[in-house]
């Protein structure tokens, strides 16, 4: 059953691209990358990219495309840029082959998380912050969807996350990612009101200058995603759903 939901699923987006994409496939696609290896126990979706794959992924981006800040904007061009959700411990592994090809990225941390056995430590975090090309941002505290959340709960979950990051890095935090993608009218109010530039979520396409910046739009890459597969989500063959 799953072998024909993929071809009915490679044939919609063959068309979808054909038809359409193929013409409007310019600006900035971001890239969500989760853990690289981990053996999750709720990773019932394939998150956890074996690293070698994670490398060849980057060798490829790295030679073929021009690689950006996730809200860096072209109108002319393609761009891929790079997130990683959540701060697991072989995120560090990860960002060793990102600084190998000096491929910018964001990081999305989950502030509960830290210091916990399996995610990063504060040391990590400081010493990722002190790498040029990288950004961080928060991913919530407690990786709770916030459109089930009240407007006071949302609230904490942006600036507890915000403000302990704060103190870890030394550095105004400016951008965060909507755990599981989910977000209302009260997420991006409250954004705005604590000082947020920016907010991806995880709604597929490319974003340009007229993309709300707190809505920038990112394509998941999960672990079965070979190149012919990475490519195709680049181009935009599944933006359809």
């Amino acid at each position: 059953m799953s072998k024909i939901k993929s071809i009915i699923k490679d044939s919609a987006g063959f068309v979808y691209y054909n038809t359409y994409k193929r013409f409007s496939s310019m600006g900035n696609r971001c890239l969500i990358y989760h853990a690289f290896g981990a053996k999750l126990k709720h990773d019932t979706y394939g998150i956890s990219i074996n690293i070698n794959k994670f490398e060849e992924h980057m060798r490829y981006l790295h030679n073929n495309y021009h690689l950006t800040e996730v809200n860096s904007f072209s109108e002319n061009n393609l761009a891929i840029s790079l997130s990683i959700d959540d701060g697991y411990k072989d995120t560090l592994e990860a960002i060793n082959i990102l600084v190998k090809f000096k491929i910018p990225f964001s990081l999305f941390i989950t502030t509960s998380t830290i210091d916990k056995a399996g995610y990063l430590s504060k040391q990590d975090i400081i010493d990722i912050s002190k790498i040029d090309y990288a950004n961080i941002g928060t991913h919530g505290v407690n990786h709770i969807k916030l459109d089930t959340m009240n407007y006071n709960e949302q609230r904490f979950e942006l600036d507890e996350s915000k403000r302990i990051l704060e103190k870890i890095t030394k550095n105004d935090i400016i951008s965060t990612s909507y755990p599981h993608g989910s977000y209302n009218n009260d997420t991006l109010k409250i954004m705005s009101e604590l000082g947020y530039h920016w907010g991806a979520c995880s709604k597929k396409g490319f974003n340009n200058k007229l993309t709300d910046n707190r809505l920038l739009k990112r394509s998941e890459i999960i672990a079965n995603d070979n190149i012919r597969s990475l490519e195709k989500k680049i181009k935009g063959y599944y933006d359809y759903y």
